[in-house]
């Protein structure tokens, strides 16, 4: 039997997701994820790991608070643009509609479904951390399906 982890982890489905995040004085952020899953129904609890040094990270230390946006198939090009390493906000959000709910958070108008949390604990396994997440809100677009890393032709299990 052949020895082939990352294709093995390349063949796990993952949905491809913007976390939308905001710092301390309100600057919106988004980055795109696919390093999230559902880890409680009582409360219901989410889990993401982001990258160490990622200024996602700094912003839900800072605020305790997250949004989870599902791209649509059609959003290659926009989860190309959240790829992009950030050391600050960058306006990275500018030009692109987005909704504010509860946590303050941003959440892509397009996105197929979406949900905010409030940070509950966290976890630093390697080299990224895991933020645990109490849903506490969210909707879905009628119609629309979410995308998976797998039909945009990305990878990240490297």
């Amino acid at each position: 039997m052949a020895n082939d982890a990352n294709g093995a982890l390349n063949a796990q489905v993952y949905s491809l997701v913007m976390i939308g995040s905001q710092s301390a004085d309100g600057e919106p952020n988004g980055m795109t994820a696919n390093w999230v899953t559902q880890v409680s129904f009582e409360p219901c609890v989410v889990a993401v790991a982001i990258q160490e040094g990622a200024h996602t990270r700094r912003n839900i230390e800072a605020t305790g608070v997250f949004a989870v946006s599902l791209y649509q198939p059609a959003s290659h090009d926009l989860a190309l643009k959240f790829t992009q390493r950030s050391t600050s906000g960058e306006r990275r959000l500018e030009g692109e509609p987005v909704s504010y709910h509860q946590t303050g958070a941003p959440v892509l108008n397009a996105a197929a479904a979406w949900y905010e949390c409030h940070v509950i604990g966290r976890a630093t396994p390697g080299d990224h951390v895991v933020f645990f997440g109490e849903v506490i809100g969210g909707d879905t677009n009628p119609g629309v399906a979410a995308t998976t890393i797998a039909e945009t032709g990305m990878s990240y299990a490297d």
